[in-house]
């Protein structure tokens, strides 16, 4: 599984007539991978408990070094398959790394469920729907965790 982490001062993502936003916090889009498909419960266990006590945001000292907890931050989970994306060779991306649709839907749906559990603030996107996303960057903290 990647995941990639903005840290914003606020985001949004609109699906269709449906609005959710966060503040302060961070916004994460995740890929599920074609190697996730047999030990995803493990990875999502690991990211569920550790991201949010990992210390990279920026703190009320002006330096990175708080965690999703301390900052009492919020969390914007999105669903994006393109996260495993590659070009080698001409002009066209290519997905083979990423995981089939019906499996990705099962392991995105059972990452939101665990994190709704786990997580104080949590707003999600719809698996492979036409999302509009807007997020307000805090600092320009982008961050790539593979698990």
């Amino acid at each position: 599984m990647r995941l990639i982490i903005q840290s914003v001062q606020s985001a949004s993502v609109q699906i269709w007539t449906h609005h959710k936003h966060i503040w302060k916090g961070i916004v994460i889009y995740v890929g599920i991978h074609t190697d996730d498909l047999t030990n995803y419960p493990e990875k999502v266990e690991k990211i569920v408990t550790k991201l949010p006590n990992i210390k990279f945001l920026v703190g009320a000292d002006d330096e990175i070094g708080a965690s999703l907890e301390e900052i009492e931050g919020e969390v914007l989970l999105i669903s994006n398959f393109t996260v495993y994306g590659r070009n080698h060779k001409g002009t066209k991306m290519d997905f083979v790394h990423s995981a089939p649709f019906q499996q990705a839907k099962q392991i995105y749906l059972y990452l939101v469920e665990k994190a709704e559990q786990a997580w104080r603030k949590l707003q999600t996107g719809e698996f492979w729907a036409e999302m509009l996303v807007k997020s307000e960057n805090h600092w320009p903290l982008t961050y790539v965790f593979d698990y």
